[in-house]
């Protein structure tokens, strides 16, 4: 009832007043009842949102291909990660991608999270093109929506995807299913975890897009094999397997993902067993970007990320990417085996383990 009440509050006033109103909430209705639409002009682009939807247009026609800047596993923004997020936007803007796409993760391990996040997407809002962010399992769903409320009062081109579930941009649709699946992994006492039910409603949301739908979410879906994107450093596929089901159904071939920061920099088929390189056109093409932040991390491949993006471009009904490294790639130290659990418990599976690297520069190979 009281959601009810929430979403009926919102629908009669502004988006502005609908995020307020929903600062609890992390998993938006897709079917936010809507008042009259309301459109305004920012970062070179028309937005209109009505209820749980929107539709963004830019103001100068498009030329070439639909491009996505993608980011993930922020976590913080002090001077190095600010300096691997500045590598990528110079990479951004001379791509001229047409949006910023912030999957999760944005804030994690520092004093002030409503501080962090609101400076961050701020920041991002500035950059000139549409900012996309939803929430991960790191954030806790209060401060995430104040600090992006925070940020979009500054900004109006920063639009929080837990709440504006579907969005009808210049040559891709956005859908978003905001949080994470696992109890085990959500680090706050009011973070985002999400529900079979919920994933049920990607399908509908969807339904009728005239452009190819790109899901949008933390952790990716259940997949196959060793080159997929959601291999933990055990070896497991650990991603949701209802969301993987929800995609194959609603015909979902495009998706943004990370979580799994050991798998980032790759991109497969949905079922992930057929690796996708850069550059190459395909009708089916999920991504992890990897971690933007500059602390090192092991990724699969045997290397140690200092900061990592990718670009996802649209056209034609298929997809390609493109990696972007912010800082060289140390071969990593062994990666300590998780405490044993206590009787009683499950071993969590270790696959946000932070390690340290030696400094040796190598190339990450996709």
């Amino acid at each position: 009832m009281l959601t009810l009440a929430i979403a009926l509050i919102a629908a009669a006033g502004s988006y502005e007043q609908y995020q307020q109103d929903s600062e609890t909430v992390c998993v938006g209705n897709p079917d936010q009842p809507a008042g009259a639409p309301e459109t305004w002009s920012a970062a070179g682009h028309t937005f209109t949102v009505t209820g749980s939807h929107a539709e963004v247009k830019a103001d100068a026609a498009r030329k070439g291909p639909a491009r996505i800047g993608v980011l993930a596993a922020i976590k913080d923004f002090g001077p190095e990660t600010q300096n691997n997020l500045e590598t990528f936007i110079a990479a951004f803007k001379k791509a001229g991608v047409n949006a910023i796409v912030v999957d999760g993760d944005s804030a994690y391990g520092v004093d002030d999270q409503d501080s962090t996040i609101a400076t961050l997407f701020t920041w991002l809002g500035e950059q000139g093109v549409p900012v996309y962010v939803v929430i991960g399992n790191s954030e806790s769903g209060s401060a995430f929506n104040r600090g992006v409320l925070a940020a979009f009062r500054k900004n109006k081109s920063v639009i929080n995807l837990d709440l504006v579930r579907r969005v009808d941009a210049d040559g891709f649709t956005l859908v978003s299913m905001p949080g994470y699946y696992d109890r085990r992994f959500i680090a706050e006492t009011s973070g985002c975890l999400y529900k079979a039910d919920d994933v049920a409603e990607i399908g509908k949301l969807a339904r009728g897009a005239k452009s190819p739908v790109v899901l949008i979410s933390h952790g990716p879906p259940r997949q196959s094999g060793k080159a997929a994107l959601d291999v933990s450093t055990e070896g497991k596929n650990v991603g949701d397997p209802d969301m993987a089901a929800a995609m194959k159904t609603a015909k979902i071939e495009f998706g943004i993902f990370g979580h799994i920061l050991e798998s980032g920099g790759r991109a497969t088929d949905l079922d992930g067993t057929h690796p996708v390189k850069p550059g190459t056109f395909v009708s089916s093409l999920v991504v992890n970007p990897g971690p933007a932040f500059s602390d090192p991390w092991s990724l699969n491949g045997g290397h140690i990320s200092h900061g990592m993006a990718a670009i996802l471009t649209i056209q034609g009904g298929k997809g390609e990417w493109q990696p972007l490294v912010a800082a060289p790639i140390g071969t990593p130290k062994p990666i300590k085996p998780p405490a044993p659990a206590k009787d009683g418990e499950e071993t969590p599976i270790p696959h946000t383990d932070r390690v340290e690297g030696n400094g040796a520069e190598v190339q990450v190979k996709p």
